[in-house]
């Protein structure tokens, strides 16, 4: 029994540090591919950004008569067809048919002909490469789809992912920097919203406490030394779009909080946070409309595919 629970400790353990090698490597992989794609992604997406606030201005402003469920139904549906447009129209269909009938004769080879060794090594190989085939066909329109829809998520997240604030409702505001104390740093709230506690010196910040007093967009002016730096507070009751943060030129962070401007590249504030509350719901809610979208989307695309004769 103790020689058993050594070699599933040992198991365990091998596999634990197999888990954290592969972690380990995809964050390298991935520092790597953000240090090239970067000033690439987050020069597209200062075009790119704009394009789509304007849209999703107008596409909202339409749903705006029907409830944020419905609303989010629709745009799902709506969004499943066109990236099934998109898909057809940028991948080779041909060879996407070609790769799956290889596919489908290698595996019936290899029922039939289970006996043959020689037949089986071939089909195997074949196999394979019907499959790598595929997944290149299917590369190709997948990138082309990819930056319009995160465009496209981006925009929903501003408005499902968080809301505005309620009239006479507590926020934090923050302001990071990498060294505060050696900064002055003022705020001014203006109209629709009052200052109640702060500034609060933290390790990396200064933070406030605000109340929201009534509906509408607003300005928050910070003033850090000579510096003065501008941020969207939103307050209302409906599906208003919220900006959570304003940030530097990071294409991760132009990705997440597209409405502002970017901070400029000399300021001493690396970016200043608004705690807007999670939005409540089990189908339009923080995080539950990522759910929704991807469920729509694909079940129309899944259901109209052999309709407008797509193949993937």
């Amino acid at each position: 029994m103790e020689t058993l629970g050594d070699i599933l400790v040992g198991g365990a353990n091998w596999l634990w540090w197999l888990y954290e090698a592969v972690i380990s490597l995809a964050l390298a992989a991935f520092g790597v591919i953000d240090v090239v794609l970067n000033p690439v992604l987050s020069t597209v997406l200062r075009v790119l950004n704009p394009i789509g606030n304007v849209l999703g201005d107008v596409v909202y402003g339409v749903v705006s008569v029907l409830s944020p469920a419905w609303g989010l139904v629709i745009i799902s549906a709506i969004t499943g067809v066109v990236m099934l447009f998109m898909f057809k129209y940028t991948s080779n269909q041909q060879a996407i048919v070609a790769a799956k009938d290889t596919i489908k004769a290698n595996l019936l080879a290899l029922k039939l002909y289970k006996d043959e060794l020689r037949v089986t090594f071939l089909s195997q190989w074949r196999l394979m490469l019907g499959i790598a085939r595929l997944q290149w066909h299917m590369f190709k329109p997948v990138v082309i789809v990819l930056l319009p829809m995160l465009v496209g998520l981006s925009q929903m997240g501003i408005r499902y992912q968080w809301r505005a604030l309620h009239a006479g409702e507590q926020a934090y505001v923050h302001v990071y920097m990498d060294e505060p104390l050696s900064h002055e740093v003022a705020l001014e709230a203006g109209a629709g919203a009052e200052v109640e506690v702060g500034a609060m010196a933290g390790a990396g910040d200064y933070a406030w406490r605000i109340r929201a007093t009534e509906p509408g967009v607003y300005t928050l002016k910070f003033l850090v030394d000579t510096e003065t730096i501008d941020k969207e507070l939103v307050v209302g009751d409906g599906l208003e779009r919220v900006s959570v943060e304003r940030a530097g030129a990071h294409w991760v962070t132009q990705l997440f909080h597209p409405v502002e401007a970017l901070l400029p590249s000399r300021s001493a504030v690396s970016r200043i946070e608004i705690k807007y509350p999670d939005r409540e719901s089990w189908i339009y809610g923080s995080d539950y409309w990522v759910l929704t979208f991807f469920v729509i989307s694909m079940l129309v695309a899944l259901v109209l595919a052999p309709v407008f004769k797509v193949k993937f």
